[in-house]
């Protein structure tokens, strides 16, 4: 979709139930590293499952709009909906320290499917201690499956019934989107 029928695609967020109350609950939870500018003047979280092949061409979008617009906030909202091994690369990428970032990176753009020796590869080539991080795993565990769940009950909140969905600017997009839209997105999170 481009021009005005993009934007039609647009909506405010559902009515929160108890368990979410805010925006920023979903585009500012303490627990998530920022992407992008950690102090951009627009946020955009993404729900995503590291084996959701849709999410990871949205990532190539995003970071598309990260290298041209030094303004936005990413927040990856892990939502490992394809089981135990996608929770497994979550756990493991929110255990990276300060190698998130490219522990997400390598996670988005790896081609082949995924399995925890798998993700400890991927981890490693990207620069991860993986044997630390799975130490940190463990001390951390609970805190992440909090944030994990939490996520989870974002989504459910939000009736998404798959990954990628968007929020940007305080609206969702329960799809994911080329750079274009994106770009309008942002704009118009922007414009207020």
């Amino acid at each position: 979709m481009k021009g005005a029928a993009g934007l039609a695609a647009l909506a405010p967020l559902p009515a929160w139930p108890r368990i979410v109350a805010t925006v920023s609950e979903v585009a500012f939870d303490p627990a998530i590293p920022a992407l992008g500018n950690p102090k951009g003047d627009v946020t955009i979280a993404e729900f995503v499952d590291y084996q959701c092949p849709v999410c990871k061409l949205v990532f190539v979008e995003l970071k598309k709009l990260l290298a041209e617009d030094h303004g936005v906030r990413l927040v990856m909202k892990d939502w490992p909906i394809f089981g135990d091994v996608s929770r497994d690369a979550a756990r493991m990428a929110l255990s990276a320290g300060d190698h998130y970032p490219a522990a997400v990176d390598a996670l988005m753009t790896n081609e082949r499917g995924l399995s925890a020796h798998r993700t400890d590869d991927i981890l490693g080539v990207a620069g991860v201690d993986v044997a630390s991080a799975r130490a940190a795993l463990a001390d951390r565990q609970p805190a992440i499956d909090a944030l994990l769940s939490r996520n989870d009950a974002q989504a459910t909140a939000f009736r998404l019934r798959g990954t990628p969905a968007l929020v940007i600017g305080g609206r969702l997009f329960k799809r994911g989107m080329p750079v274009a839209e994106l770009r309008e997105a942002v704009a118009r999170a922007r414009a207020g």
